[in-house]
């Protein structure tokens, strides 16, 4: 019996990153994961897939993470989907030499 798989929503405005973590995803697991590289369309395109999760980068230049998050959150049928944000934003300090 095949398992149903599990739909993933990457938002995240670099485009490598993202091919990057769907592939990585589809590995791992029975996932089918889908990138949109617009903050401005996460809203539309998560009203279409219904996913299950989604990861979020919290910079982007059209919209933020954040403000994209708390729209999704107003939605009846989206507000109880996972969010997860990722970033590669680093402050000096942060990381070790």
């Amino acid at each position: 019996m095949d398992e149903e798989k599990k739909k993933i929503l990457i938002i995240d405005d670099e485009a490598k990153f993202g091919d990057m973590v769907k592939k990585n995803l589809e590995k791992a697991g029975p996932y089918e994961v889908t990138v949109e590289t617009k903050g401005a369309q996460g809203l539309e395109t998560a009203r279409r897939l219904r996913p299950h999760l989604i990861f979020m980068d919290v910079l982007m230049p059209d919209k933020g993470g954040p403000e994209l998050a708390h729209e999704i959150r107003q939605e009846e049928k989206l507000k109880n989907i996972p969010i997860v944000f990722l970033t590669a934003t680093v402050q000096k300090g942060q990381t070790e030499a």
